[in-house]
């Protein structure tokens, strides 16, 4: 049994790079370097796989030549379109779910009655469609991750001020921006993984630094102030956690996600987004925290127990069978 630990550069902040321009430290090696250093920690044979974007075909041959079983790490829509075209089983999510955007998901969630925030989606800042939304509004890519392009200027106020930022996503970015209205509460992040019998793992609550919201910078530096468990009383843990559960089921999410909400004032979760490429890891080491890091943790789980379960899932998934 071999895992192939996929990692491709500028994973975690290629959409900030096109807002900055800025020299942004790429830690996608070191990031994968420790999923590949997990899964061999949990009893499976590894082998780190560069993703070519432009050369898809030396990645396929790569595969092939290692013998690889499962392809863990898949990060971008290119890389799960790629691995379902050839047939490849991978850890995580399919294009079914990878491929909608913000905006789809929401819908959907919306459908199936699970709160999320109104929203209307603009393509040109000139052509604000006319909406009834109530303000403060919230606006950000709507394929956004890493919380690139985002800032405090994105929390709107005023409506004379929302084509300004949203030509920053549309212009600079270059994404249709999502507009929702802003709700007022804590901002509570939920692990799950597993996909039969999906566990859900300690809430995060996300507090903020002199900000308010969380920022590239502020997220990717490490300056939230993480609880973990989040400060929720025993009935609003209920409710946050049954609701992520139902949002990774109604989305089909596989073998691991992360479902981000903010605890309204009035005590009802809202749905913001569902990260199926969240980040895993458990310390720093040159790489970001990933907040399901700090959940594994809190339910004292190692990394290789953490990244391992999210392996045998996926192996579960594809009825794989693996002796240690």
């Amino acid at each position: 049994m071999k895992v192939g630990v996929f990692w491709r550069k500028f994973r975690n902040v290629e959409l900030q790079l096109k807002l900055s321009g800025e020299n942004i430290y790429d830690d996608a090696y070191e990031e994968a370097y420790q999923h590949f250093s997990a899964i061999k920690e949990a009893g499976f044979d590894a082998v780190m796989i560069e993703w070519k974007k432009d050369n898809p075909q030396e990645t396929l041959r790569k595969v092939l030549e290692e013998k690889v079983d499962l392809v863990f790490n898949a990060s971008s829509l290119e890389e799960v379109a790629f691995l379902e075209a050839f047939g490849i089983p991978f850890a995580g999510s399919g294009l079914d779910l990878v491929a909608t955007d913000k905006a789809t998901r929401k819908k959907i969630v919306a459908y199936h009655k699970l709160p999320t925030p109104r929203f209307i989606v603009v393509e040109d800042p000139n052509e604000i469609p006319d909406h009834d939304l109530k303000y403060p509004l919230f606006v950000k890519p709507v394929r956004g991750r890493g919380s690139a392009g985002i800032s405090e200027e994105n929390i709107i106020e005023r409506h004379e001020d929302l084509a300004r930022v949203v030509s920053k996503i549309t212009d600079k970015i270059g994404q249709p921006a999502l507009v929702e209205e802003f709700i007022r509460g804590r901002e509570i992040t939920v692990g799950i993984i597993g996909y039969k019998n999906p566990r859900v793992l300690p809430p995060v609550e996300i507090e903020y630094n002199s900000t308010r919201t969380n920022t590239f910078e502020h997220k990717m530096f490490d300056n939230e102030i993480i609880h973990c468990p989040a400060r929720l009383s025993p009935e609003e843990e209920e409710k946050v956690k049954s609701t992520a559960l139902s949002i990774y089921k109604v989305l089909n999410a596989k073998d691991f996600s992360r479902i981000d909400m903010i605890l309204g004032d009035d005590g009802i979760p809202y749905f913001l987004e569902i990260n199926t490429f969240a980040g895993l890891t458990m310390s720093k080491d040159g790489t970001h925290h990933g907040y399901m890091g700090y959940m594994a943790k809190t339910a004292g789980m190692t990394r290789a127990d953490f990244i391992g379960s999210i392996v045998r899932s996926a192996l579960e998934r594809y009825r794989i069978c693996h002796k240690l």
